[in-house]
């Protein structure tokens, strides 16, 4: 007697911890009375697949990703399937094609894989995942009883297929050092290979809400013409994939008198603990020549997080003007400009003065000389 809660439980578990899909893929080969079961995983650009498995050969992920992706007779047809639907294979292709192909009896019938039965787990614009169950040649067909049950499992599968891939978005954005990247004066945007947005620092953010050359549409990024669209996708495009052309600049054209922006696109690799790692992103940095420079002493409160008095207090510190004419800059006592100085030390992490003017001398917020 089959637990299918217990499995149930299982599967949702591997949306937060991956490191549990080895388990469950076993689990699901008794389930289905089975023998090696897979999910395959396809970059829908590049179709580059890779996948992983259980009681297949130990070399059978290796060479899936290596060469056998390109002679998968089914994926050019699951391609079209969405998301939740099942796959009996035959429906797909004539049993006779698949069995003369060299990916059954080079891959498949080695690894037990010669019946069979899937269900598709994700189809997306930049990744596309099917799980299948396959059994011995000898064993025969699947049964209807087996299919009755991958339907049952199936849903459970593609729900935890789907938060598995929001959280692998959300770790790339951390990943990246989202708050350092908060505090850079430029646009800097996290974006995946289909354009999605996956992070926007504040500048960023402030840019995309003016819309002035590069705006949101749709949920895609877009700029003030199509052609200067269509080259921003292709070098995001290229620098996720990490092409041999990846990433590059270009100019987004505003109308007069404010002058382009600046733009500059390139490939982010970033480890993703959801399925295959290394998942697609590109970073690009958006610059508005006609925005106000920020002082030394905003880029001081912006790199660790300083009140407007602490900042002060820090700059007349580096310009070894001393505590007191800080707090007389600010009309506050000497013992009100000490603890200003105290917390500063703490966020700085610094413990003296002079370690203060060195930071913010190679920070490059004030010239000793």
């Amino acid at each position: 007697m089959h637990d299918f809660d217990g499995l149930v439980g299982q599967i949702y578990d591997t949306a937060v911890e991956p490191g549990r899909w080895p388990q469950v893929l076993e689990t699901l080969s008794d389930f289905l009375e089975g023998a090696a079961t897979k999910l395959t995983f396809q970059n829908a650009r590049s179709l580059r697949s890779e996948a992983s498995s259980v009681r297949m050969p130990p070399e059978a992920d290796l060479t899936y990703g290596q060469y056998y992706y390109k002679t998968n007779v089914f994926l050019p047809r699951i391609a079209r399937l969405q998301a939740g639907t099942l796959i009996p294979v035959w429906d797909l292709l004539p049993r006779e094609v698949y069995q003369r192909s060299e990916f059954y009896n080079d891959f498949c019938r080695p690894g037990d894989m010669c019946h069979p039965i899937g269900v598709v787990l994700a189809n997306e614009p930049d990744m596309r995942v099917v799980f299948t169950c396959g059994r011995a040649r000898t064993a025969g067909e699947f049964e209807p009883e087996h299919l009755d049950r991958l339907r049952r499992i199936g849903p459970h599968l593609v729900r935890a297929a789907s938060v598995g891939l929001r959280l692998s978005r959300s770790e790339i954005a951390r990943s990246a050092n989202v708050e350092a990247l908060d505090r850079v004066a430029q646009g800097v945007l996290i974006v995946a290979a289909n354009g999605e947005i996956l992070f926007a620092n504040r500048a960023a953010e402030a840019l995309l809400t003016e819309a002035d050359g590069i705006r949101i549409e749709k949920a895609a990024l877009r700029t003030n013409t199509a052609a200067n669209t269509a080259q921003f996708r292709r070098l995001i495009a290229t620098a996720a994939e990490r092409s041999d052309t990846a990433g590059g600049v270009m100019a987004l054209a505003r109308p007069v008198p404010r002058r382009p922006l600046s733009v500059l696109v390139a490939p982010l690799t970033i480890e993703s603990s959801w399925f295959v790692t290394d998942r697609p992103a590109a970073i690009v940095f958006v610059a508005d020549p006609d925005s106000a420079p920020r002082s030394a002493q905003d880029q001081l409160r912006n790199l660790y997080r300083l009140t407007p008095a602490e900042a002060a207090v820090a700059m007349a510190i580096a310009r070894g003007e001393g505590l007191q004419a800080a707090a007389d800059e600010l009309d506050v006592s000497l013992t009100t400009a000490r603890t200003h100085l105290q917390h500063v030390f703490e966020k700085t992490e610094t413990r003296r003065q002079a370690e203060l003017v060195r930071l913010m001398a190679t920070s490059g917020l004030y010239d000793r000389q």
